[in-house]
């Protein structure tokens, strides 16, 4: 039996966290349909500017990630490294939707 150890930065995990694998993790947990819907919604439909030297950037949109200071992240965060360490420990592999 082998052994496997894994040394994962967290900084900026929040930001790191891929829309497709989000959508599947709260498929598999059964959240589908409007709810799932509703949920995704909350997490895609955010609008950045950034403030430098005191003049403000235009919008722009994030294609992945979740954002710090919505209350569902750290739930969705939580699901999301439980699916993560559930499929390594399964030696199951997770492949991002529409991929080979």
């Amino acid at each position: 039996m082998g052994y496997m150890a894994w040394k994962i930065d967290l900084a900026k995990a929040y930001d790191k966290l891929q829309w497709g694998f989000i959508k599947q993790v709260l498929k598999e947990i059964g959240i589908e349909g409007k709810l799932n819907s509703l949920i995704m919604s909350c997490i895609m439909n955010v609008q950045y500017k950034v403030a430098l030297n005191g003049e403000m950037s235009e919008t722009f949109l994030p294609k992945y990630g979740i954002r710090q200071g919505n209350p569902l992240s750290p739930y969705i965060f939580v699901l999301c490294m439980e699916k993560l360490s559930h499929t390594s420990l399964n030696k199951k592999s997770w492949k991002e939707p529409g991929s080979r």
